[in-house]
C-alpha cells in the first residue's frame, strides 16, 4: 500500500490592476516580488505565468506563485482563522 501524500503547499495569483499598464510584465514581476517579500521566510517552488485577453483585445498577464513557509510558526501566524489547518 502506498503512503498518502501529506504535504501542504500554498499559492496565490496576482495581476496588475485593470487599465493602463495592465499588460506590463516588468510591473507584474515587481508586484510579485513585493508580495513574496511580505510573506516572510518562504520557499518558492514554481511561478506560472498566464495571459488573459480582455474583451477589448488587451493582454492581461497574471502569475501564480506556489510556495511553502520555511517554518511552522510563520505559516500559523499568517493563516486566517477558519482556514485550513496549519502545517503538521
Amino acid at each position: 500500500m502506498t503512503k498518502p501524500i501529506s504535504s501542504q503547499m500554498y499559492h496565490f495569483t496576482q495581476n496588475n490592476p485593470e487599465g493602463i499598464g495592465q499588460d506590463s510584465v516588468p510591473a507584474l514581476l515587481r508586484r510579485i516580488a513585493t508580495t513574496i517579500e511580505e510573506l516572510g521566510q518562504v520557499e518558492v517552488y514554481d511561478l506560472i505565468m498566464h495571459n488573459e485577453v480582455t474583451d477589448d483585445g488587451s493582454d492581461w498577464p497574471s502569475i501564480t506563485v506556489y510556495f511553502d513557509y520555511t517554518s511552522v510558526e510563520e505559516a500559523e501566524q499568517d493563516e486566517p482563522e477558519g482556514d485550513a489547518p496549519g502545517i503538521t
